[in-house]
């Protein structure tokens, strides 16, 4: 049991975990319009965010970023797609060279429509292990088009 320091720190955290993200640009009103103002997102702030194809049609929310540990570099976006709470609906790892930002919309925009996502190579059960394997690494960045991240 942790003493009663670690569960009031504890209990601080829980109000922050629904909170909504925070506005993504950042506007200095007070600056020379030669800089540019760094705009920063942790990887959480991703959570849930919708993803649409660059004609504006909705494909799926975003579940997780994944990272390449070696590399340091987002590897890929797992994204769900489909499905009503939860059943029925596909995963998929989209390499993130192939997702955009929109920073007007504030949402990540990739280049393939639904029905070609939908044929993509899926994952399913435990999805790390799959997506390290470099035959199936290399499979899905030339379904997508793009270059792999390790090159």
């Amino acid at each position: 049991m942790g003493s009663s320091s670690s569960l009031s720190r504890d209990d601080r955290l829980v109000g922050t975990l629904n909170r909504q993200p925070a506005l993504r640009m950042s506007k200095r009103e007070n600056r020379s319009a030669s800089k540019r103002d760094a705009v920063l997102l942790g990887t959480t702030g991703f959570y849930g965010d919708s993803v649409y194809d660059v004609a504006g049609k909705f494909l799926g929310e975003i579940e997780e970023l994944v990272l390449d540990i070696h590399s340091g570099r987002v590897a890929y976006a797992l994204m769900a797609v489909g499905g009503f709470l939860g059943m029925g609906r596909k995963m998929f790892a989209i390499p993130w060279s192939t997702v955009t930002i929109d920073s007007a919309y504030q949402r990540c925009v990739i280049n393939i429509g639904l029905e070609r996502l939908i044929d993509a190579p899926s994952l399913d059960g435990d999805v790390l292990p799959r997506m390290a394997d470099p035959s199936w690494a290399t499979e899905v960045h030339a379904y997508f088009g793009c270059k792999p991240y390790w090159e």
